[in-house]
């Protein structure tokens, strides 16, 4: 993966010392830094808008200070300008203070305390800036009831007030931004939910900061840029043996059908050779032609009775093997998943029921010599850590790094914004994906597009990168070739599939898809 080609995204601490190395190492005022933040956010205000009558809410903090200079060039531009002083005038100190009294000199309406935006038709958020975390309260928290409650276009200028800029996560009231305005770099809170449905979509802008003063991330938004060069294109010396060979693990009675997913998943997004191992009583049902399916010992499940077969089979001839789809929580079934993911040396996928046969000892996969991979949704992660689900809703990417440094393996946790966490703790975020996903059965063609990946030999995270973002690009081609977002199911994506991959062997991010069915996640990049 070629992370210079991914959007790297910014902590807060990663941003102080950005600004640390311009102010301090090169010798750039802070107040030239907040003039040419303050303008460009005006500039592109004026860009998409055109306001005629502007409230900015304005903390006492350097975002603040920010806002005084937003209010001045709009005002200067023959903008109907008010500020809202949040916390009121004297609070105000240091080039903050220094651009009150220059936009109360200049004849703008600064207004202590907090009221409505009335018949503003734009508000700006200057509350809170990216070093904020913990829960708003006192008038800040009034303040973001008034924007969250105003009539008008909200833009947040830098990161929404509320929301934790390094984690995503939110606490308390935040600001529900039409559109974020954000200063040199993203900032992972604006991608990373519960954060990300709060930044609308995203800009970012430069503010004379050189480059040289960047600090290195290690949280990125995955692009198909950088994705591409991972993509093993078939050739003219390509056969069903040499592009990946597949066995996917699971089906039960009544849950054959997941298996069936997870296997055409991998061949729909370029996998060869694909077997799907089912109880010796369910392999004649066969959904789709092209899946070879192998029974093995077992009735309405599969056991331990099952394994020297399965064994076999994967030594014959898988190069990856996805473990769990269907398979359901027989005690027997449980038994046999422990003992393939201490026994089976070759990339795996383990999702659903395979998870569920881990209950909550990740620490099972530590000796684990081949790739793994674990696509846990929410619940599943809650499981697997011993905590509520509600816990890792909230703290999505603590969450997913913590279950990938317990297990030593990758975990992409799925959901809005899925997260791929590495063993090291570096992490990525996918962009693609719609609300269509929340369908039965669009896990199983997750889980069969990254095993196709490992058994073409990448790596665990680059398999659970380059999968999870095909899978999102499948879901935007087909919402928007007429599936929607209501009626997807996972047989849809299928369809989508082999386009998407098509589109990425380009470096297409398909924006056209993503604009219409998720604009809040865009992101631009402007430059000066």
């Amino acid at each position: 993966m070629i992370e210079s080609l991914l959007v790297g995204l910014y902590t807060a601490e990663k941003m102080r010392a950005t600004d640390k190395a311009a102010i301090e190492g090169i010798g750039i005022p802070g107040g030239h830094l907040m003039e040419r933040a303050g303008t460009m956010v005006a500039r592109e205000i004026r860009l998409r808008y055109a306001p005629e009558r502007v409230v900015v809410y304005a903390g006492k903090g350097n975002n603040g200070g920010d806002g005084f200079v937003v209010a001045r060039e709009l005002f200067n531009a023959g903008v109907d300008v008010v500020v809202q002083a949040v916390n009121g005038r004297a609070a105000y100190t240091g080039e903050a203070k220094l651009n009150l009294d220059i936009a109360e000199r200049l004849g703008i309406e600064v207004r202590d305390g907090v009221a409505p935006a009335g018949d503003a038709d734009l508000v700006v958020d200057a509350v809170f800036g990216t070093g904020f975390a913990g829960v708003a309260e006192g008038p800040a928290a009034a303040a973001i009831a008034e924007m969250n409650e105003a009539f008008a276009d909200v833009v947040a200028l830098d990161i929404a007030s509320g929301v934790d800029a390094s984690t995503g996560e939110v606490q308390g009231p935040a600001v529900l931004a039409d559109l974020t305005v954000t200063l040199h770099a993203a900032k992972v809170g604006q991608f990373v939910m519960p954060g990300a449905e709060h930044a609308g979509e995203v800009v970012i802008v430069p503010i004379g900061i050189p480059p040289s003063c960047d600090e290195e991330p290690d949280v990125w938004l995955l692009t198909a840029a950088g994705l591409q060069p991972l993509l093993q294109p078939n050739t003219a010396r390509s056969h069903k043996r040499s592009v990946g060979r597949v066995l996917v693990i699971g089906g039960s009675r009544g849950m054959t059908g997941a298996a069936a997913m997870a296997a055409m998943g991998a061949l729909r997004s370029g996998a060869g050779l694909t077997h799907c191992a089912l109880p010796v009583d369910l392999a004649a049902e066969k959904p789709f032609i092209e899946v070879i399916n192998v029974p093995v010992p077992g009735e309405g499940r599969l056991g331990r009775a099952a394994k020297p077969a399965l064994k076999a089979e994967i030594d014959g001839m898988a190069n990856a093997v996805a473990l769990g789809p269907g398979m359901g929580r027989d005690p027997e079934t449980i038994a046999l998943v422990r003992e393939l993911v201490a026994e089976a040396d070759v990339p795996l996928l383990i999702d659903a029921d395979g998870l569920y046969a881990l209950g909550d000892e990740l620490a099972l996969l530590r000796d684990r010599r081949a790739p793994t991979v674990l696509t846990p949704h929410e619940g599943e992660l809650a499981r697997l850590l011993g905590v509520s689900a509600q816990e890792v809703s909230a703290r999505r990417l603590a969450q997913a790094r913590e279950a990938a440094a317990r297990s030593r393996a990758t975990v992409l946790l799925k959901g809005w914004h899925s997260i791929v966490a590495d063993p090291s703790g570096r992490a990525y975020v996918i962009p693609t994906g719609n609300p269509g996903l929340a369908s039965p059965g669009t896990g199983d063609v997750l889980s069969g597009v990254i095993v196709g990946q490992l058994a073409k030999g990448l790596s665990a995270t680059e398999a659970a990168c380059v999968g999870g973002y095909l899978h999102g690009m499948a879901a935007d081609l087909a919402a928007r070739a007429g599936a929607g977002t209501e009626g997807m199911v996972a047989s849809d994506l299928l369809q989508a599939l082999p386009t998407a991959v098509e589109a990425l062997k380009e470096g297409e991010d398909d924006e056209a898809s993503s604009e219409d069915e998720h604009e809040h996640e865009h992101m631009h990049d402007h430059d000066e």
